[in-house]
């Protein structure tokens, strides 16, 4: 309870602001909690809700997995030969330059509207946080117990457990709970300009019809899925693998 109560002051606090400024505005504007809460409502009643949250799930976690799998593996190679680093780190750069907006219009040219243009976006904006991680993981690895394991040939399995796992997973975890958070808002995004279903192309259905309320309504649901994505999976996931990280505060920002 003592690690929930601030998030629940927060979430009070928000609340509470959101309908204090909701009173100076028309619904147009901005609805208040309440409506928001009724347009919620109505779409549960009828299957596009979850219909929308499949698919970007579908597209988020896709996007994500590719980027994870691949980033990870680059950047422990990477992180293993210098050379392949300075090989690779230009590309990662200008990966992490181009805005996720400008991908969304290069893969609308290649692959046209659908699921392949929300992944391939995702991926590409996901894979260059992965893959610094996974450097900055295996660099973290104290060289002076390298030198000790290789001295005592300390068999692989052990190097592997106890020596590249620990440092790995800590300087990786951080980068996958920001990545995840990532992909669910770029996931909307490019379903809002590509696609014709998602909670993005529902959102910009809302908004050419001025239904305020359900736009508010989709954010609310992206919002949801994010936080589930953190304290549901991510940071079950993080105990289970790194019972020595005490993560008594982290979030998808400040992790």
């Amino acid at each position: 309870m003592p690690f929930i109560l601030p998030e629940l002051i927060g979430l009070i606090g928000f609340i509470t602001i959101w309908q204090l400024v909701a009173i100076q505005y028309s619904s147009i504007i901005l609805p208040s909690p309440l409506e928001t809460l009724v347009a919620l409502q109505t779409l549960a009643t009828t299957n596009k809700l979850t219909i929308a949250i499949l698919t970007t799930s579908f597209d988020a976690i896709s996007g994500f997995t590719i980027a994870t799998v691949i980033g990870s593996i680059l950047g422990i190679i990477a992180g293993i030969k210098p050379f392949i680093s300075r090989a690779i780190r230009p590309l990662i750069t200008a990966l992490q330059g181009v805005p996720p907006i400008a991908w969304i219009v290069i893969a609308l040219l290649w692959f046209g509207t659908g699921n392949s243009t929300a992944i391939f976006t995702v991926a590409v904006a996901i894979l260059p946080i992965i893959f610094i991680g996974a450097v900055e993981g295996v660099r973290n690895i104290n060289s002076q117990l390298l030198e000790m394991a290789n001295v005592l040939k300390m068999p692989i399995k052990i190097l592997l457990v106890d020596l590249y796992y620990p440092h790995l997973l800590s300087s990786l975890f951080p980068s996958i709970a920001s990545g995840l958070g990532l992909a669910w808002r770029v996931a909307i995004m490019s379903e809002l300009l590509s696609s014709e279903t998602g909670i993005g192309a529902e959102m910009n259905i809302a908004r050419i019809n001025l239904d305020t309320a359900e736009v508010m309504a989709w954010v609310l649901v992206a919002v949801v899925l994010i936080l589930i994505s953190e304290y549901l999976v991510i940071r079950p996931i993080r105990r289970l693998l790194t019972p020595w990280h005490r993560d008594t505060q982290g979030s998808l920002m400040d992790n």
